[in-house]
């Protein structure tokens, strides 16, 4: 009895490239990029054709830049009060101007859940490094593995679908 296995597609394929890629950036960087959050957004960036991967990309890049901006400017607030009562109004005045910017101000909802993630990730991290390091690391995280999987995703050869054969054992 024969039974087919598919080849997997270029989209696994990309995937698993930009994903190698990132870990050779993340580990090359000795620390600066995250790995974790590198390959998260890689897999996140590749899509079924590069016109969506490249709008995926915009859309993170943007969200990341609106999160690390207000994320940055309430970690030094939250620095200079050293207050837990100021975070907690802050935080949640913070997501507000998140939440309107995106969807009233420059009508972008989709803008929303990446950049209240990167600011979450900048502003409630237990230890977070103070000044520009940590931001810019978040940031940087994000731009340098949306842009692997955008180049990454750019390579389209034509392929056919092919099934490779094998005996079943009954």
């Amino acid at each position: 009895m024969k039974t087919h296995i598919e080849i997997p597609g270029l989209r696994i394929l990309k995937t698993v490239i930009a994903v190698f890629i990132v870990m050779i950036i993340a580990t090359l960087s000795n620390g600066a990029l995250q790995r974790y959050e590198m390959v998260i957004v890689a897999i996140l960036a590749i899509q079924g054709d590069v016109v969506k991967s490249l709008k995926e990309v915009k859309t993170r890049i943007a969200s990341t830049l609106i999160g690390g901006i207000i994320g940055t400017i309430a970690m030094c607030i939250m620095y200079i009060g050293k207050s837990d009562i100021l975070n907690i109004f802050l935080i949640p005045i913070c997501i507000f101007l998140i939440l309107y910017f995106c969807s009233k101000l420059i009508n972008k909802s989709e803008y929303i859940i990446i950049a209240c993630y990167v600011f979450l990730a900048i502003t409630l991290d237990e230890v977070p490094e103070f000044g520009w390091i940590y931001p810019i690391r978040v940031m940087a995280n994000t731009i340098v593995a949306s842009i692997v999987a955008m180049v990454v995703n750019l390579y389209s050869p034509r392929r056919s679908k092919k099934r490779i054969y094998v005996e079943k054992e009954k």
